[in-house]
């Protein structure tokens, strides 16, 4: 509805969000309904998304501001270093 192609897979997401996180407004039609339908409360997430396009693309993104802030903990060695590993080791195949 938004402009996501069919084949795009969510491989992670963040949700139970802090009380002080909100919904961007783009995604509220009122104060109460939203462009999805979702409860508000539900689109409070940020989600990391993989998808391929014509002639060999793709495409990986991050919806989340903290992302990179990620990468580090822990020395690099974590979930998050290790999937963008992955991914830069295929895009560069």
């Amino acid at each position: 509805m938004l402009g996501t192609p069919p084949n795009a897979v969510i491989l992670a997401r963040s949700e139970d969000h802090q009380d002080h996180f909100v919904v961007v407004h783009e995604e509220m039609l009122t104060n109460l309904t939203t462009v999805t339908g979702e409860k508000p409360e539900d689109l409070i997430r940020a989600e990391i998304v993989y998808f391929e396009t014509r002639n060999g693309g793709a495409v990986f993104s991050t919806g989340s501001i903290t992302f990179c802030g990620s990468l580090s903990h822990n020395g690099y060695a974590n979930s998050i270093s290790r999937m963008l590993e992955n991914v830069l080791t295929r895009f560069q195949a």
